[in-house]
């Protein structure tokens, strides 16, 4: 049995983030945890809660059952740990993203020698999709529908509307 890992914030979950979930999930079969780290340094757009639930129902359309949802304070690796999972699967879209995860992955083998980082290269067409840019996009009143599930798309319209 293969248990992985696939952490971020998800703040939105983007078409990116989902793609590299359904590839993770290919990976460690029904045995991929998809963790949102909760870090209260970042100032997000979304709960936790809400985070959760547009992952599972963004999900959910390309892959029902096939990974679980969680989220966690503190180190990743560490979570990993309590865990008992084996891999962290990471997304990498340019060279700027391996550069700065070959450097946490590095740190995460030293703290945790027994976990393997996995890099996951994201589809070209979705190299450019960041959370960021969503949300700038959809502040300026931009179309988002490229970048996020329809059901992400109106959470993030329902809470610039507020």
């Amino acid at each position: 049995m293969v248990k992985g890992i696939f952490a971020g914030t998800f703040d939105p979950p983007t078409l990116g983030h989902t793609n590299l979930i359904a590839r993770a999930a290919l990976l460690c079969g029904k045995h991929l945890t998809v963790a949102i780290g909760i870090n209260p340094l970042k100032k997000t757009m979304f709960s936790v809660e809400e985070r959760i639930d547009m992952l599972e129902k963004s999900f959910y359309c390309s892959a029902p059952g096939l990974v679980s949802f969680s989220s966690y304070q503190g180190l990743l690796v560490n979570y990993a740990q309590s865990l008992e999972v084996k891999y962290l699967i990471r997304g990498v879209r340019n060279a700027a993203d391996f550069e700065y995860e070959s450097q946490l992955a590095q740190i995460n083998k030293k703290i945790a020698p027994e976990i393997e980082t996995v890099f996951l290269l994201t589809t070209p067409e979705l190299s450019v999709v960041s959370s960021s840019a969503v949300k700038e996009i959809a502040r300026y009143g931009g179309d988002i529908t490229g970048f996020v599930s329809p059901y992400v798309a109106t959470k993030i319209r329902e809470k610039l509307a507020t």
